[in-house]
C-alpha cells in the first residue's frame, strides 16, 4: 500500500495543472488581501472584521475556503478519479494487482496530503503578504471573544482555524470522491459537484425564511448542516469563547465523512466486480 501511495503521489505531481494550482496561491492571497483592505474602510479597528497582520490568515482564508478551496478539491478529484477511469489509466494500475478500492483510497490519501500542503502554503504566504499590506497590532478583537487577542494567542487561534478548515475539506472531499466514482464522465462529475455546492449554499437561505416559525437554536443547527456554511461562519462559532455549536458541527462533519466514506467502500466494491 505504501508503494501505491508513493506512486500516486508521484503521478499527481506530474500534472501541470497541479503546479498551476500551487502557483495560483499568491494570487489568491493577494485577492483576499485587496478585499480585506476595502473592508477596512467600512469598519473600525475595534471590530473583529478589521484586518491586521495577525488575523489576516483567518480573514483571508474565510474569503476563499468555501469557493476557491472547494473548487480546487473538485478539480483535483475529477482529474485523479473520473478522468483516469475514463481514459483507461486506472486499468493500467489495476494490472499491478491492486484492487480498485486500494487505488481509490490511495488517491484519497494523496489528495488529502496535497490539500494539507496547499493550506500550509496558503497560511505561510498569508503571514508574508499580511506583514506587507496590513498594520501590526499587539492586540486585536477576535470573533465571539470578549477580550482582545495577543499576537501569540492569535497565532494559536489561526492554527486551530486552519486545522478545522482542513477537517471541512476532508468532509467535502469524501462527498466529491463519491460523486467522482459513480460518475461516468468528467462533465458529469463537475456538474454534480457544482450542483452539490450550489444546493449546499442555497438551502440555508431557504431555511432562514422560516425564522419566525422555528426556534433559533434549531434554525442554527439546520443552517450548519451545510458544509459551505460551516466553512463560512461555522468555524468562528466553533472557536468562540463559549461555543454551544462546537459539538454539533463536529458531529455534522463526522457524519459527512463516515457516510460518504462508507458509500465509497460500497461503490468501489461494485467497480471491483466490474473490472474482474
Amino acid at each position: 500500500m505504501n508503494k501505491l501511495i508513493a506512486s500516486e503521489w508521484e503521478r499527481l505531481w506530474k500534472r501541470k495543472a497541479i503546479w498551476l494550482l500551487f502557483a495560483a496561491i499568491p494570487a489568491m492571497v493577494y485577492a483576499a488581501a485587496k478585499y480585506c483592505l476595502h473592508q477596512n474602510t467600512t469598519v473600525t479597528l475595534d471590530f473583529p472584521q478589521y484586518t491586521v497582520m495577525g488575523n489576516f490568515p483567518v480573514l483571508g482564508l474565510a474569503e476563499m475556503l468555501m469557493t476557491a478551496f472547494n473548487l480546487v478539491v473538485l478539480v483535483i478529484t475529477t482529474m485523479v478519479v473520473t478522468d483516469e477511469y475514463r481514459s483507461g489509466q486506472l486499468r493500467m494500475v489495476l494490472i499491478r494487482t491492486h484492487s480498485f478500492r486500494q487505488i481509490i483510497f490511495a488517491k484519497f490519501f494523496v489528495v488529502m496530503s496535497f490539500i494539507f500542503l496547499y493550506l500550509l502554503a496558503y497560511f505561510i504566504i498569508c503571514y508574508g503578504v499580511g506583514s506587507m499590506m496590513f498594520s501590526s497590532s499587539e492586540t486585536y478583537p477576535q470573533f465571539y471573544h470578549q477580550s482582545d487577542t495577543t499576537v501569540v494567542e492569535g497565532f494559536i487561534y489561526n492554527l486551530k482555524f486552519y486545522g478545522l478548515a482542513f477537517l471541512t475539506l476532508v468532509a467535502m472531499s469524501s462527498v466529491l470522491f463519491f460523486i467522482a466514482i459513480i460518475s461516468h464522465t468528467t462533465t458529469t462529475t463537475l456538474g454534480i459537484g457544482i450542483g452539490f455546492l450550489f444546493i449546499s449554499i442555497a438551502y440555508p437561505t431557504v431555511i432562514g425564511l422560516f425564522g419566525q416559525l422555528v426556534p433559533n437554536e434549531i434554525l442554527l443547527k439546520l443552517y450548519f448542516t451545510s458544509l459551505p456554511m460551516v466553512q463560512w461562519q461555522g468555524l468562528t462559532f466553533m472557536l468562540a469563547e463559549s461555543s454551544s455549536l462546537l459539538g454539533w458541527i463536529l458531529l455534522v462533519l463526522g457524519c459527512y465523512i463516515v457516510l460518504f466514506q462508507s458509500l465509497m467502500i460500497l461503490s468501489t466494491r461494485r467497480k471491483n466486480d466490474t473490472f474482474i
